[in-house]
């Protein structure tokens, strides 16, 4: 395919951890830079991705060194350590509030899959004030059609474009994965990131898959909790939804609900008492039925301090014990901030007031009906 003609002052920006940087990255880069004419494409790594705080990553320079190794050889693609050199977490608004300048034209470079996380983002506003959002489809994300683009990006829809680039399966989890089982990944990153990987021996410790370490085994939704699974350390997604291993998606699917005999908005409305038992701070319970096949409702709180969120969830959880109705599995930790309790069809919020309002649940599921808010 032909690209477009190269638009003098035109910069596309695509950022990520990159650890590591492989083919589907590349992909989508080419893609922006061809479809768009861009003049220059920074690939650039996170220093501190807020929202990944807590999983190890490859020391920054590596993963520079890995991004540079990919797109060796690529004309207007070049890796750029502007949010390595910039202290404290890599927000995409600080970064695009850097480049701006008269005379260049952002563009901000998106999978379907993070376009639809946005909202979540710190200013969503303020980014497509600063730049244009190029979105490609993802294997198992289409791209976003005109409905999605308005409940996003609002009034100026016009600032967002979809890209043709091509649907590459890679995941980097997947990739280290593979790595620390000592398979070989050829077509999942370009050579030069196999050479980076190998010479530093990176990903050889065997790293377990997403949500595996939430259950200690897949039994039903009744009885004692699992209160003795280490809970997922990750960032929430920015939906919110849970992220749930093969065994808890076996337990989830095999209850609608999280007891037999109650229904979902009652659990919540349960929820709600226990967490006010234990001064959570802005109750909001939301009905997600029909939204989401994930979760028929979502209990959203705040606490002061890590040791309150850790009280609020202890105490849901306990509290929950007596009536026979026990968590799929826990996320977080209250020292990232957060805490999310998973019951199935009813999902559980802890946050500090900053952390909540940085991924602005009820923003993202405006559409969903506010049962109750207790404050």
């Amino acid at each position: 395919m032909t690209g477009a003609a190269v638009r003098p002052g035109s910069i596309g920006l695509l950022g990520g951890t990159f650890d590591p940087f492989h083919l589907g990255h590349l992909a989508l880069a080419r893609a922006a830079r061809d479809e768009l004419g861009l003049e220059r494409v920074l690939v650039m790594p996170a220093g501190h991705p807020p929202h990944k705080p807590d999983r190890p990553l490859s020391a920054p320079e590596i993963r520079l060194e890995m991004v540079a190794a990919g797109i060796a050889r690529e004309p207007r693609l070049e890796a750029s350590r502007i949010e390595l050199d910039r202290p404290g977490p890599s927000y995409t608004v600080d970064t695009l509030a850097l480049l701006a300048a008269p005379g260049t034209e952002l563009s901000l470079i998106l999978s379907a899959e993070s376009f639809a996380g946005l909202r979540s983002w710190r200013d969503p506003e303020r980014i497509l004030e600063l730049a244009r959002i190029a979105v490609a489809p993802r294997a198992g994300y289409p791209p976003p059609d005109r409905a999605t683009i308005a409940r996003i990006a609002g009034a100026v829809g016009d600032r967002v474009v979809v890209i043709r680039g091509p649907e590459i399966n890679v995941s980097a989890s997947e990739i280290r994965r593979a790595v620390g089982r000592g398979e070989p990944i050829d077509g999942l990153v370009p050579p030069g990131v196999a050479e980076v990987i190998g010479r530093h021996r990176l990903y050889r410790d065997p790293e377990p898959q997403e949500g595996s370490s939430t259950v200690t085994d897949p039994a039903p939704l009744s009885g004692t909790p699992a209160t003795d699974a280490p809970p997922i350390s990750s960032a929430p997604r920015p939906d919110g939804l849970p992220n749930r291993g093969a065994a808890a998606a076996a337990a989830a699917a095999a209850a609608v609900v999280p007891a037999p005999d109650r229904a979902p908005l009652d659990i919540a409305r349960r929820v709600v008492e226990l967490a006010e038992d234990k001064k959570a701070a802005d109750i909001v319970l939301l009905d997600l039925t029909g939204l989401t096949t994930l979760a028929d409702a979502f209990v959203i709180c705040s606490g002061g301090s890590e040791r309150q969120l850790d009280a609020i969830a202890d105490g849901i959880i306990e509290g929950l014990r007596p009536e026979k109705v026990r968590p799929i599995g826990r996320e977080g930790l209250a020292a990232s901030h957060w805490v999310l309790i998973d019951f199935g069809a009813v999902v559980v919020h802890v946050f500090t007031p900053p952390e909540r309002e940085y991924y602005s649940l009820e923003k993202h599921w405006s559409e969903a009906r506010v049962v109750l808010r207790v404050q």
